[in-house]
């Protein structure tokens, strides 16, 4: 054939092919559903194309040839061995180019697991062969006699068993042999299940490499004990006890060459630098500008002893506070211990701040010395309870006379004395002096630690002193605090907060002011960011008093909406007030919305609250960091 020829032949041939028929093909399949109806999907040839890929009609009748087949192999992952499969294929319609495969599947029963074999086997000096603790793991896996053929189970299965034989401290077994064989006639699959155990290993000498502490003090931090088994997981888990014990930046756990079973131990502690020191400025529209110092000594001494001072200013009523903490470590596993404190908090209170239009004005200082007894966490369902322990030396001193009257001299004062008398000028002037006993428990559950979806909140403290005890004074007290959140669908969330105290004291009442004979540490006042929003800090308090109430009744209901990723919008109402009298409860409204920020260090807030009832401001912004509870 000449050149000229087979160039023709070519070109006719190139025609015919570009004038062959390209269709589109439509799959259904009936019959199952869930993840059976989704392998099968992906089985079937024709379905991984997309449904506008042209086929060559050739290619669609061949490729449907092979779909029965595909589906039998796609449902045996979950034990169906003898489905019944009616294919059909039809043509596209007169001036259509679509085919029509459907395939209605009954997938029948599934194939029963009639015999499981677990057989373990030493190696060498391997004690497999005869321990009792690997019969026992059999009864822990996914896949069990009896059950219906899951291969998806039967892979699971290999898994946790290998894990499982590891943990009991085989760390070089392995599964040698593993198999499913089916019986098609008897409609029936045995399964063998072969781990070569080799030698069984246990915890040998623990031996510390570190600076500073003292080893019996670390090796209060032990969960591994020589002689207990061997394994990856509980080394890991003994890591994370000594990193979360605050003293290590670096925790290394080295295993050593085995004598024998026993594997020796060497745990290297890298400490963190022993001060660490602290500074923030802020400023809040209820407090104004605000400054903090902090210094924490991480550890004191080689037994883990370790102190937090802190002191800290803020502009409203020049408020001050100094805190320190020194905390001594009993069972650092429970984390138990004792803390003793120290703290000295004072403010002013002035002639304006009890609405009077001149006076003088005092400073109410209190000071506390603590010592509390913190208990491990405990579980309680599915909450975790706190219980603390305390006992506070308080003592407390102000003068509302020279609030009242200004700062006159001798001659002036007692005179007002005397009309007033001693025991009224008492009252304006206390010197409280009281110990303090308390138990506090906080139960808490959340689904998250820096943005909570669904939790619940309830913290509790009863307190009190009684003159028989060494206190000038008797009362009692309780406190409840709760919070409630919940979401609804992935953009919903609703809190719900409460704030609820009552105290049972003596009361005197001097000039038509009530003044309580309780602390005004202790005495209550609403208001601000956690209180009732659209008021400023603490500026809620009974009229008939100056320092404070004997009881708050305070609720909150707020709506969150998430419009955009870790943003989210939120509208409240906030209600409440402090109070000397249940009859004389006035509970003061706000209102209000705010914006919310999922930041990486937690929950950014910022509110924009109203007062709906008579307040000095006409709103107030509201800027805060960090979870709810």
């Amino acid at each position: 054939m000449s050149a000229r020829a087979c160039y023709s032949a070519l070109v006719a041939l190139l025609l015919l092919a570009g004038s062959a028929r390209a269709d589109t093909v439509n799959v259904t399949v009936q019959g199952l559903a869930g993840e059976a109806l989704q392998n099968v999907q992906a089985a079937i040839p024709l379905a991984r194309h997309s449904a506008a890929a042209q086929l060559l009609p050739s290619a669609i009748r061949e490729q449907h040839a092979q779909a029965a087949a595909a589906i039998g192999r796609a449902l045996q992952p979950f034990g169906y061995y003898a489905p019944v499969i009616n294919a059909e294929l039809a043509p596209p319609v007169a001036g259509e180019d679509t085919w029509q495969a459907g395939y209605r599947v009954q997938s029948g029963p599934q194939l029963a697991v009639t015999r499981l074999q677990l057989v373990y086997e030493g190696v060498g000096d391997g004690d497999g062969d005869n321990d009792p603790d690997l019969s026992q793991i059999g009864a822990t896996l996914p896949l069990q006699q009896g059950d219906a053929l899951d291969h998806r189970a039967y892979e699971h299965s290999k898994r946790e068993l290998l894990e499982a034989v590891q943990r009991l401290g085989y760390t070089d077994a392995q599964l040698v042999a593993h198999r499913v064989e089916v019986n098609l006639q008897a409609y029936t699959a045995e399964v063998l299940l072969q781990v070569a155990t080799g030698r069984r290993y246990v915890v040998g000498p623990i031996a510390f490499a570190q600076q500073g502490f003292d080893d019996d003090f670390l090796r209060r931090f032990l969960i591994l004990s020589p002689g207990d088994v061997y394994n990856t997981a509980r080394l890991a888990e003994q890591r994370r006890v000594l990193s979360r014990s605050g003293y290590f930046r670096e925790v290394e756990i080295e295993p050593g060459e085995a004598s024998g079973a026993a594997v020796p131990l060497t745990i290297r502690l890298d400490t963190y630098l022993p001060n660490r020191y602290r500074g923030r400025l802020g400023w809040g529209s209820d407090t104004g500008v605000g400054a903090q110092l902090d210094w924490t000594r991480r550890y004191l001494g080689s037994r883990g002893q370790h102190f937090n001072l802190g002191l800290g200013v803020v502009e409203e009523r020049q408020r001050l506070a100094g805190d320190l903490n020194y905390q001594i470590p009993l069972d650092p596993l429970t984390d138990t211990r004792v803390v003793l404190g120290a703290r000295h908090e004072s403010k002013d209170l002035t002639f304006e701040d009890v609405d009077l239009s001149e006076g003088g004005e005092t400073r109410i200082a209190t000071n506390l010395l603590t010592a509390a007894w913190q208990r491990p966490l405990r579980g309680l369902g599915s909450f975790t309870l706190d219980p603390t322990v305390e006992l506070s030396l308080v003592q407390e001193s102000y003068d509302v006379f020279e609030v009242l009257f200004g700062n006159l001299d001798s001659t002036g004062q007692q005179a007002i004395i005397d009309v007033i008398g001693q025991d009224a000028y008492d009252t304006l002037a206390p010197d409280f002096e009281a110990v303090v006993p308390s138990l506090r428990l906080t139960l808490r559950r959340s689904d998250s630690r820096l943005f909570i979806h669904n939790g619940d909140y309830f913290d509790l403290k009863l307190l009190g002193a009684d003159e028989s005890l060494g206190s000038n004074i008797s009362f009692w007290q309780a406190r409840l605090n709760t919070w409630q959140i919940r979401s609804f669908g992935e953009r919903n969330r609703v809190l719900l907060r409460t704030a609820l105290g009552y105290s049972d004291a003596d009361s005197s009442e001097v000039l038509g002011v009530n003044f309580n004979e309780l602390p005004e540490y202790y005495e209550f006042r609403a208001g601000g960011v956690r209180s009732v929003r659209g008021y400023g800090f603490e500026t809620l308090f009974p009229e008939d008093a100056i320092t404070g109430g004997r009881g708050q009744l305070v609720a909150s209901v707020e709506y969150e909406y998430t419009f955009m990723p870790n943003v989210s919008a939120a509208f409240f109402v906030d209600a409440g007030n402090a109070f000397n009298r249940w009859e004389d409860y006035d509970a003061k409204v706000g209102t209000g919305f705010g914006l919310r920020w999922r930041s990486p260090v937690g929950l950014a807030r910022m509110d924009l609250g109203f007062p709906l009832d008579d307040a000095d401001d006409s709103f107030q912004i509201y800027i805060t960091v960090g979870p709810e509870f």
